[in-house]
C-alpha cells in the first residue's frame, strides 16, 4: 500500500498557488467545469419540468 500525502492531491493544493501558470490553469479548468456542470443541471431541470407539463396535458 503506497503512502498518500495530502500534498499529492492536486485538488487540495489551493493554498500553494504562488501565482504559477499551473495553478492558474487548474483554476481556469475548474471554473469551466463548474460552468459546464451548472449548465447541464439547468438543462436537466428544464427538461424534467417540460416532461412534467407534457404529462399533465395528457391526464
Amino acid at each position: 500500500m503506497s503512502n498518500l500525502r495530502l500534498s499529492d492531491l492536486w485538488f487540495l493544493d489551493l493554498g500553494n498557488h504562488q501565482g504559477t501558470a499551473q495553478w492558474k490553469m487548474n483554476l481556469a479548468e475548474r471554473l469551466v467545469r463548474v460552468i459546464l456542470c451548472a449548465g447541464f443541471i439547468a438543462v436537466l431541470i428544464v427538461e424534467v419540468s417540460l416532461l412534467i407539463q407534457a404529462l399533465r396535458i395528457y391526464d
